[in-house]
């Protein structure tokens, strides 16, 4: 090949901006050449992609099994320097945490399977509405047993009322009703705080779930113990259930929940363990979730904006009513867990409603409407519908004395006297 072709050929390359080498077009290495070098791209990508799977797998490795605990005097892992007065957990800690990780991740994975099974539509609508109808239940057992019920004493409960509340509550699986009460007194006497077992200030996955599979915060282990729990301690219902919980959720929370979609109408007997046991308890776990974290970011504060929980509509409707948080916060006694009365936001109200027809449920507390709009007027964000008796409450808005927040409910002895005088409590049991 002559000079002249070899340097019109570079011309034509650098015009088309053909590089030499590896190129479609005209060049002057061989196909052998063009094919290592696509091999060589090839198996560098590849490496690259490698690189950051070990990086991301070994990260998840260190933050999944490693770092257990909020207590900055804990090592994080064993390829961090430890600190200088390193405080090293138990062996017995360090099972408990794992271990509730495992479960997590397990739960989670099948319940993955389960949404699968309902998206392709492998699943009965019978199924379905089982589901459905044993995921309220549990809500229920949850927000009108031991929040209202147990954690607030916001109403009484006959015996058989309660004994149906604390089966409900354990097809939750949310922990015991003596483990649920103590951590969400401790929540109301320290929100938002270290203290706090799902403090918001440390972000949505703390609060929401992150809380859970950690070892607690120092402050909240220094506060644990001073919860009152002697009335806890005094129900036997309350206390029957702590004893047998563990065998108890296993059977109401996935047994029954399997069996009974496969016995009654024909249910492949995995589809029902997927949707009927595992995808529904995720949901349900994840809608009590939302009350610690969606309902203490997002929303209004008609109440009290000096607080950080909030009324979110969508966590009510998600949780049978207990989304109404930044009312709750401000009159944790009332019963509604709301002021407004709507059933359709609120099935928990509706179903204690109902029992107090029967008397099994009875001394119904609740907040006079004058208090609650004095209240909103002088800690309101203004967001609240004023009222008729909103003119008359304006005039005495000073003279209001401020009503305790940080009260766990009507059973706290910081309780002032005064919110005690002024509560209307319905059904009254003489």
């Amino acid at each position: 090949m002559s000079p002249n072709a070899t340097d019109s050929s570079a011309i034509l390359r650098e015009e088309r901006k053909i590089t030499n080498g590896c190129a479609n077009g005209w060049s002057t290495v061989s196909d052998s050449t063009d094919k290592r070098c696509w091999k060589g791209q090839a198996v560098t990508k590849i490496n690259g992609i490698v690189d950051l799977v070990k990086h991301y797998g070994l990260r998840f490795y260190i933050v999944f099994w490693h770092e257990l605990s909020m207590n900055p005097r804990v090592r994080s892992s064993p390829y961090s320097p430890p600190p200088a007065d390193e405080l090293v957990l138990s062996d017995d800690d360090v099972f408990s945490t794992r271990r509730r990780r495992l479960f997590f991740l397990s739960i989670h994975s099948l319940a993955l399977a389960g949404l699968y099974m309902c998206v392709t539509g492998q699943v009965k609508l019978y199924t379905l509405l089982f589901a459905t109808v044993v995921g309220t239940m549990s809500s229920i057992g949850v927000t009108a047993g031991a929040h209202r019920l147990w954690s607030h004493h916001a109403y009484k409960a006959t015996l058989p009322l309660r004994v149906i509340l604390a089966l409900f509550q354990t097809v939750g699986v949310q922990y015991s009703i003596y483990n649920w009460v103590r951590d969400h007194r401790l929540h109301h006497k320290y929100t938002d705080t270290d203290a706090d077992p799902h403090n918001s200030n440390r972000g949505f996955f703390y609060s929401h779930i992150g809380w859970a599979l950690m070892m607690p915060h120092p402050a909240f282990e220094s506060k644990v113990n001073t919860v009152d729990m002697s009335d806890m301690e005094a129900d036997w219902v309350v206390m029957w259930q702590y004893r047998l919980y563990a065998p108890l959720a296993f059977v109401l929370s996935y047994v029954l929940p399997t069996v009974v979609p496969w016995w009654l109408w024909g249910e492949d007997l995995l589809v029902a363990h997927l949707v009927s046991a595992q995808l529904r308890q995720v949901l349900t776990l994840h809608s009590t979730f939302l009350i610690n974290s969606a309902a203490h970011m997002w929303g209004i504060k008609p109440y009290d904006k000096n607080i950080n929980p909030t009324e979110n509509l969508l966590v009510s409707f998600a949780t049978c009513g207990d989304g109404w948080h930044n009312y709750h916060h401000t009159f944790p006694w009332d019963y509604k867990n709301a002021e407004l009365l709507d059933y359709k936001l609120n099935l928990s109200t509706l179903f204690i409603d109902l029992f107090s027809l029967i008397g099994w449920a009875y001394d119904l507390k609740t907040v006079p409407t004058d208090l609650v709009t004095k209240r909103a007027l002088r800690t309101g964000d203004g967001t609240r519908q004023r009222t008729a008796v909103v003119a008359d409450a304006a005039a005495d808005t000073e003279q209001e004395t401020t009503t305790a927040t940080h009260v766990y409910g009507w059973s706290d002895k910081e309780l002032p006297d005064e919110d005690r005088q002024i509560a209307q409590i319905y059904k009254k049991c003489d």
